[in-house]
């Protein structure tokens, strides 16, 4: 049964989708790019959200294909319960390992961005401990707190873009296509985990009011992200020029820096738009914790699953302590998005499909031969 709590729309759900994707990945992204395809990198990116949209489409379908019913009853029903029970443990894994780095992230950019003399051990726990409690509030206020934030982030961003155009050299494009396809190609399993999040849909979808029409909304998350994505790129890559770009670390931040408002209207533009990532980043966290915790109480067969939520804290917070630094942190986050992230984003959401058009047909043609 559903409580006044955790019913959501079609549009929350996007919402929730789209602030949990790009919610790290938008750092880093324009400058990847740049390393790896310099100004071709916008095609790499069309292809990953081209990808991106059929696995949504997937999850879509495969979730209104199963109204009313949690995602390890699909899978228990689909793949037999042991294989349920080892893809929810990887997944539980990739969530956890999602929010740890997410969190450490953002403890290393708040020290070198304002809390510089603040131990980063005290900004990631105050950061997880908010997110935890947030998470306990419900999905439904975790949807309304997405939706909240929208003017907050878009109004600014507008604003923001618009002042920082003439500073911006757009020859620094071309040659739109200086890449190889095979290096196209070789690039997109990298960039694809900047649209990692999207695997959340199996678990949101459970709580849409109407499942069977979320279609459009997801596919226009990802047309959204896509754009946000390229948008970042393009204005990047105009204001610092390939080589400039290929070797800043958040070069969104960075670009900040170079906007000037004039008579001094605002004169710390680095802070608007460091409370805007903070507040995307916050949430994705809140998803990552949102979503072990239900899978754990899922496969425990416990319906309420704040009581994991302050256990996963101490987890989260001593897995993103790992890496010795923010160098660091990156090379661990590619090796776990391509140890699990593909698992969770890729094989699981595809393979459960497959089995469920299969499964679908099969009852189907049985139901024409009972006739």
């Amino acid at each position: 049964m559903f409580g006044t709590d955790n019913r959501i729309s079609n549009l929350q759900v996007a919402i929730l989708m789209i602030h949990t994707v790009i919610g790290v990945g938008v750092l880093s992204l324009p400058s990847t790019l740049a390393e790896m395809l310099g100004t071709t990198g916008w095609i790499a990116l069309i292809i990953t959200g081209g990808i991106s949209s059929i696995l949504v489409f997937m999850m879509t379908r495969l979730m209104a294909m199963y109204k009313g019913q949690n995602l390890f009853d699909i899978s228990s029903e689909l793949m037999g319960r042991p294989l349920a029970y080892v893809s929810f443990v990887i997944i539980i894994i990739h969530l956890l390992g999602h929010g740890a780095f997410v969190s450490r992230i953002f403890g290393e950019v708040i020290k070198m961005f304002l809390l510089f003399s603040t131990p980063i051990e005290v900004t990631i726990v105050t950061f997880i401990l908010t997110a935890v409690y947030t998470v306990r509030s419900g999905i439904e206020g975790m949807a309304r707190f997405s939706i909240i934030i929208i003017p907050f982030i878009v109004i600014p961003l507008s604003i923001l873009g618009v002042v920082i155009l003439p500073d911006l050299d757009f020859t620094n494009l071309l040659p739109f296509l200086g890449a190889s396809p095979m290096e196209i190609i070789k690039s997109i399993p990298t960039i694809f985990f900047s649209f990692g999040g999207i695997e959340f849909l199996l678990i949101y979808m459970y709580y849409s009011k109407k499942p069977e029409s979320a279609m459009k909304y997801n596919i226009g998350a990802i047309v959204v992200i896509t754009i946000l994505y390229l948008l970042s790129f393009f204005f990047s890559l105009a204001r610092f020029g390939e080589k400039g770009l290929a070797v800043q670390l958040w070069p969104l931040l960075s670009l900040s820096k170079a906007i000037q408002f004039p008579n001094a209207f605002v004169e710390n533009v680095e802070g608007i738009i460091m409370a805007i990532w903070i507040v995307i980043a916050f949430t994705t966290l809140i998803s990552s914790i949102f979503g072990a915790s239900v899978l754990i109480g899922k496969m425990c067969k416990v319906e309420e699953y704040k009581y994991f939520t302050l256990p996963l804290l101490p987890i989260i917070y001593f897995v993103s302590l790992i890496p010795r630094n923010v160098v660091q942190v990156y090379d661990y986050v590619q090796i776990f998005t391509f140890v699990f992230g593909t698992f969770a984003s890729l094989a699981y959401p595809m393979l459960l499909y497959v089995l469920a058009v299969f499964k679908k047909k099969g009852e189907a043609k049985k139901n024409e031969n009972i006739m």
